[in-house]
């Protein structure tokens, strides 16, 4: 089958349906399915092109349309299951933009079943961040960003519920920076340490300093880890950096801004572990070696 890939203007020069048109069967009907450029733009292939013509004609012969849709997916060859990385990546970030739940669904399970959970958490984290950029670019609205932003936060709980949290292992408090608001980075590793044997205390987005103090007094946690996105973020761990001191034997800052500036964590006087989840954790369990804790 070739595959061209057609604009919306050029899908309406071929088949004379309207772009309005279009979008509302792909509302109503799931049809057509549409790829997404990197802009964010509906891009359309020879089978899509084939399918609308195939629904204009039923329509032209007096078949309602949603009969006709019926008809149509009947016409549709069986779609490939995604496999690799980037393909559940491109498939993903299309669902989400579409407000398309249920699919988004399908591929998260067709991630977990071929994939170990750091694979899928991979996934989700680079699909958030493919979707960021087309927010940024003004390529998808505010709205859906958060529609994607909300779901995959939500995913990422679930699984962190499911996965138990044994009581008697090394404690660690995983905490957003005040003023961050920007949780997937820290949930993702809150998975992580979980899935290596801790006992994970995650307290999420615009932690009071004081109060993570107070806790980790209480707790006695091996190690706080804190995440930061923002420039913002990061002067508020400056202006409260006297709570952090000795909060516990290990602190470790991550997330966007110590990414980009890792250094800047040894002037909180912690340490910065890695931008991906699973080579933190192994530094992470290195420096509680180093530092002589315990693990259960």
């Amino acid at each position: 089958m070739s595959r061209g890939r057609y604009t919306v203007n050029e899908v309406e020069e071929r088949t004379k349906v309207s772009g309005s048109t279009l979008r509302q069967w792909e509302r109503r009907y799931g049809f057509p399915k549409p790829e997404r450029s990197t802009s964010g733009y509906r891009l359309y292939c020879d089978e899509d092109v084939r399918l609308i013509e195939a629904m204009k004609r039923f329509i032209a012969e007096g078949v309602p349309a949603s009969r006709a849709a019926e008809l149509v997916r009947q016409l549709e060859p069986a779609p490939a299951r995604p496999s690799t990385l980037s393909e559940l990546q491109a498939g993903l970030v299309g669902a989400l933009v579409q407000l398309d739940e249920a699919a988004a669904e399908r591929l998260l399970g067709e991630a977990h079943a071929l994939h170990p959970v750091e694979t899928v958490l991979e996934l989700v984290r680079k699909t958030m961040v493919e979707i960021g950029t087309l927010w940024h670019r003004g390529a998808v609205s505010t709205t859906t960003e958060h529609f994607a932003s909300a779901y995959l936060h939500g995913r990422l709980r679930a699984l962190l519920s499911v996965m138990g949290n044994p009581k008697r292992a090394p404690m660690v408090i995983i905490a957003c920076a005040p003023s961050e608001q920007h949780e997937l980075g820290a949930l993702c590793l809150a998975v992580l340490l979980r899935r290596a044997g801790y006992r994970v205390l995650y307290v999420g987005a615009n932690t009071p300093l004081k109060e993570l103090r107070e806790m980790a007094d209480e707790l006695a946690p091996v190690g706080v880890m804190i995440s930061a996105s923002s420039p913002e973020a990061f002067r508020q761990l400056q202006a409260g950096r006297r709570y952090l001191q000795g909060i516990a034997p290990v602190l470790a800052f991550g997330g966007g801004f110590f990414n980009r500036q890792p250094e800047l964590a040894q002037s909180l006087g912690g340490t910065f572990l890695a931008e991906e989840g699973a080579l933190a954790v192994e530094r992470f369990n290195d420096l509680v070696l180093e530092k002589g804790v315990m693990r259960a």
